[in-house]
């Protein structure tokens, strides 16, 4: 009996580490399994970044119709502005061609300031160089036939080449080569581009070179020009010298904040529809369309409802309308916009918004040098870019307590940061 329980034990024992061993090997052996099915989800995943990001490689070649709309608008308001600029009078001579082409430089300067400095681009070395005389090129050359063909009189009188605006042209066409080389580093590059070239049409204004007309067109075929010259190039080098745009994780970020809480800081461009004929001092003036300019901080409080303000600067070239003014110069106007408000936004899929909003404040003008309340409301449509900065256009009804103004359609194009 003893004999056989001491069998039974050794048995026992011995079997204890081969079911230890087994159990050992089965758990290893899930182990391996749940690795391979985590790797398979990686692959897929890898795959599907790989597969979108060629996506993004062949967006990135297409020719790009984004800001284009300056363009018509420009051709537009030159057949619009047609008695403006034909009505007799004469704005005052300033002289300042170089600083202005300086200002509009200034885009380009510091994309090749980057690439000097190694900053990886989109394009490689003898790709941007091509790329870039090719726009300079195309958006000079437009430039100048046009100046040749029109022979349009420039506002202080010096010669007839104010049509379409040469400085615009080459500040958004740099704003234009900044964006397409470095906008993908930050949405602050873009943003920051397309200020200066904004400060270049207002400049071109206040120094009386331009009619509004003229910086819109000039603005639009810069824009245009680049586009084309990069569309162009690509076709040229295909996929040789490219760097292959990347999906990061700031852009998941980024587009998660836009279908949530789109809050952001814009700058704001375009212009302003109201009467041509204006009562100041007593006395008619004629007046041209309005440009306008700006920045728009918006903070949302959820996914919907956010609240605005903004501050705008507005110009209006005004010439004499009356006979008894026929020796008084012609001047711009000046008025300074500070508004508040709140806003409607909802997603029209995954990368498109749409808003409603109101508003109200208050504007000071310079040439009466009074504040005047100021109210209204409107809708803007946006989308956000691959480029992980968002472009969008709104049209806005203003209504001017001061009586200068009385009724005003703002017309705008802006560029995004996602704060």
């Amino acid at each position: 009996m003893k004999t056989s329980l001491l069998i039974f034990l050794f048995i026992l024992i011995g079997l204890q580490p081969m079911h230890s061993q087994e159990s050992n090997d089965s758990l290893f052996l899930l182990q391996i399994e749940r690795s391979m099915d985590s790797l398979e989800q990686i692959q897929r995943v890898v795959k599907e970044v790989a597969r979108y990001e060629d996506r993004l490689l062949r967006d990135e070649m297409r020719f790009r119709f984004s800001e284009s709309t300056m363009l018509l608008r420009g051709l537009i308001q030159t057949g619009t502005n047609h008695s403006f600029i034909n009505h007799e009078g004469f704005f005052p001579k300033k002289d300042f061609e170089v600083q202005d082409y300086a200002v509009a430089a200034v885009p380009l300067a510091t994309a090749w300031t980057l690439k000097a400095l190694g900053v990886e681009s989109r394009s490689k070395t003898r790709r941007m160089v091509t790329a870039n005389a090719l726009a300079l090129v195309l958006s000079g050359g437009t430039v100048e036939l046009l100046k040749q063909c029109t022979n349009e009189l420039r506002p202080d009188g010096q010669n007839n080449h104010s049509f379409p605006s040469g400085h615009t042209a080459l500040a958004f066409a740099s704003a234009a080569i900044l964006e397409r080389e470095y906008g993908h580093l930050s949405p602050w590059i873009t943003v920051g581009g397309y200020t200066a070239a904004t400060a270049t049409e207002w400049l071109r204004l206040r120094h009386n070179a331009h009619y509004v007309n003229d910086i819109f067109t000039g603005a639009g075929i810069g824009i245009v020009a680049t586009n084309l010259a990069y569309f162009i190039t690509d076709q040229i080098f295909g996929a040789e010298g490219i760097n292959r745009p990347r999906l990061y994780q700031g852009d998941i970020i980024r587009l998660g904040r836009f279908l949530d809480r789109p809050t952001s800081l814009s700058l704001l461009a375009g212009s302003e529809i109201a009467s041509r004929h204006l009562r100041l001092d007593d006395s008619d003036w004629r007046t041209s369309s309005t440009y306008t300019a700006g920045f728009e901080y918006s903070c949302f409080f959820n996914s919907r409802w956010g609240a605005d303000v903004s501050a705008r600067l507005s110009t209006t070239q005004l010439k004499a309308d009356s006979p008894t003014l026929v020796t008084t110069p012609a001047f711009t106007l000046s008025q300074y916009h500070a508004d508040g408000g709140l806003r409607y936004s909802t997603t029209l899929g995954l990368n498109v918004r749409l808003a409603f909003r109101a508003f109200g404040g208050a504007c000071y003008t310079d040439h009466t040098r009074r504040w005047n309340a100021e109210a209204g409301g409107g809708m803007s449509i946006e989308m956000m870019t691959t480029k992980n900065y968002v472009t969008g256009f709104c049209a806005d009804y203003l209504h001017d307590f001061s009586g200068l103004f009385r009724h005003r359609c703002v017309i705008s194009s802006y560029w995004k940061i996602l704060l």
